[in-house]
C-alpha cells in the first residue's frame, strides 16, 4: 500500500515508557519520590493503562512505597487479580460500611490501603470480579474541596482522582511525610499541559475537554 503525502509527512509521536506521556510532557523530570511508610496498592483496570490523563502513573513513579497490579494478562474480559493484601491492609472504596479514614482510631488505622483505580464503572467492576476486597476493612475520605481533575468528569461532587485520593490518605495517616503537595503539582502541571494542548490542537474531543476545563475554572 502506497501511503498518502499526509501520512508520510506526519511525524511519529515519541512516548516516554515511564510514564507512557509524549516525550514533550513528560512528567518523570517533575517528581520527587515521597518517602511513604504506608504501603499502597493500586488495582488498575486494564483500559486505565494507557490513559492519556490516568493519574495511577503520578503515584507509580512518585511513591517508593508502592506497587500497580492489573488484570491484564488473566483469562480474556477477567477482571480477577490474585489476592494480594497482606494482614493490616484496608480498602479505599465508598461502601455503605466503610468508615471515614480520618475519624478511625490511631490503632485501627491501616498499614496499608489497596485503592481501585479506574472510571467509577470500571472500579465497581474490579470489586465485583475481586470477592477478596469485600472481606477488607472498608474505608473512605471525604474531600475538602472538590477534584481537581477538572477535564475528566466524576460522577459525584465528592469523588476525586486517585492520586487524589491517596494524597489525602497519606496525609491522614502519615502527616508528617514531607513532599505529598509535590505530587499533585505534578497532577496539576498534567491537566495544564492537556489544556494548552487542547488549545493548540482543537480537535473535537479535546474541545469537549476544553469546554470543561473552562467551566471548572476559577473565576
Amino acid at each position: 500500500m502506497i501511503e498518502s503525502p499526509t501520512q508520510m509527512d506526519q511525524p511519529t509521536r515519541q512516548n516516554c515508557y515511564h510514564c507512557f506521556k509524549p516525550l514533550p510532557l513528560c512528567l518523570c523530570a517533575r517528581l520527587q519520590r515521597v518517602a511513604n511508610r504506608t504501603a499502597i496498592t493500586i488495582l488498575q483496570h486494564p483500559r486505565e493503562r494507557f490513559h492519556a490523563l490516568g493519574t495511577a502513573r503520578i503515584a507509580r513513579l512518585g511513591l517508593e512505597n508502592v506497587r500497580l497490579l492489573s488484570p491484564r494478562g488473566v483469562a480474556s474480559r477477567s477482571l480477577r487479580i490474585p489476592p494480594c493484601a497482606t494482614p493490616g491492609t484496608g480498602l479505599l472504596f465508598p461502601s455503605k460500611t466503610a468508615r471515614e479514614l480520618d475519624a478511625t482510631e490511631r490503632d485501627e488505622i491501616p498499614d496499608g490501603l489497596v485503592i481501585l483505580d479506574g472510571t467509577w464503572s470500571h472500579v465497581r467492576g474490579l470489586y465485583r470480579a475481586n470477592p477478596w476486597l469485600h472481606a477488607l476493612p472498608h474505608f473512605a475520605l471525604t474531600p475538602a474541596a472538590p477534584s481537581r481533575y477538572r477535564i475528566r468528569r466524576e460522577p459525584r461532587a465528592d469523588y476525586v482522582s486517585s492520586i487524589e485520593a491517596i494524597v489525602q490518605a497519606l496525609r491522614i495517616i502519615e502527616p508528617e511525610t514531607p513532599g505529598l503537595d509535590g505530587l499533585l503539582a505534578v497532577f496539576d502541571s498534567m491537566i495544564d499541559d492537556q489544556v494548552a494542548y487542547a488549545h493548540r490542537r482543537p480537535r473535537k474531543p479535546e474541545r469537549k475537554l476544553l469546554r470543561r476545563a473552562l467551566r471548572s475554572a476559577p473565576a
